[in-house]
């Protein structure tokens, strides 16, 4: 019976079948998404600060945020008067905070470590840190004065 079906036929009827399938596949994975709750759908928060050694702004650094919770974690480099905005809107919740070397540095400021030869070991990893962070929603502004 299918021999009887012209060739162009049953090509465009294929075709058509396809294409009809591959558009409702694109709109349910469109509509549904790929599974879970993506970052951009929870409450964003924005994030700036100072940071402080023994009560003098910290400088050739930079703050880090990291929550395993969440998936997520930000920075922000130090300006000379010690604060700092991160880089980019992340999601609301609690973080560990942690300093490193700043974003951009030389091979001469990496190897001087002028910021982060001062500061407490503790405080340069995120499983050494004991600082903590609660990020809300909108804005939230969070100083440190590390000892």
């Amino acid at each position: 019976m299918l021999a009887m079906i012209p060739a162009s036929l049953r090509t465009h009827s294929l075709l058509r079948n396809c294409s009809f399938y591959c558009a409702a596949f694109l709109a349910v994975t469109l509509l549904t998404g790929c599974g879970g709750t993506s970052v951009a759908s929870k409450p964003m928060g924005t994030v700036s600060g100072t940071v402080s050694l023994k009560g003098q702004p910290l400088t050739d650094c930079r703050v880090n945020y990291i929550s395993e919770q969440l998936g997520a974690s930000a920075g922000g480099d130090l300006k000379e008067d010690g604060s700092f905005t991160l880089d980019g809107p992340i999601p609301a919740g609690s973080y560990s905070v942690f300093i490193s070397l700043p974003s951009e540095f030389t091979p001469a400021q990496a190897q001087s470590n002028k910021g982060l030869s001062q500061v407490p070991k503790k405080y340069l990893g995120s499983s050494t840190t004991d600082l903590t962070a609660d990020v809300s929603e909108g804005e939230s502004s969070h100083d440190f004065d590390l000892k």
